[in-house]
């Protein structure tokens, strides 16, 4: 999915006066969130994040079947903005189930990398 798609499905959804930048940074931090606890221990290289230079059509973070990820995040990220807190709270567990199951198909499909270390207590494994 890409950045306009996932700004194209959010608006869709909900009205929202929510700026395009403020759309971005909230991907953003999402992403951020993805590769530091997910595609980071895969391997993957570094991430810095987007911006409001950052090309619409650059590929996200989520693998495609999991693409409704974007849409809950920006959901409960603006609930919360807007003071709404059940609304806010019901954002929160479907963001929450999604992540879980995103993190659980990344974690079938592809191994930790081997440079990877485990803590376990005080010991790194």
């Amino acid at each position: 999915m890409t950045l306009a798609k996932a700004i194209e499905n959010f608006d869709a959804e909900r009205i929202n006066k929510v700026s395009l930048e403020r759309k971005i940074e909230w991907i953003s931090q999402l992403d951020r969130k993805i590769h530091t606890e997910i595609l980071a221990p895969r391997g993957e290289k570094y991430f810095d994040g987007y911006s409001v230079e950052t090309s619409l059509e650059t590929d996200l973070k989520a693998p495609d079947s999991h693409g409704e990820i974007y849409t809950l995040y920006l959901n409960m990220k603006m609930d919360y903005m807007n003071g709404e807190i059940g609304r806010f709270n019901n954002s929160t567990m479907l963001f929450n189930r999604m992540f879980k199951e995103m993190h659980d198909a990344i974690n079938r499909a592809t191994p930790v990398s081997q440079k990877t270390k485990i803590k376990a207590g005080d010991i790194l494994v």
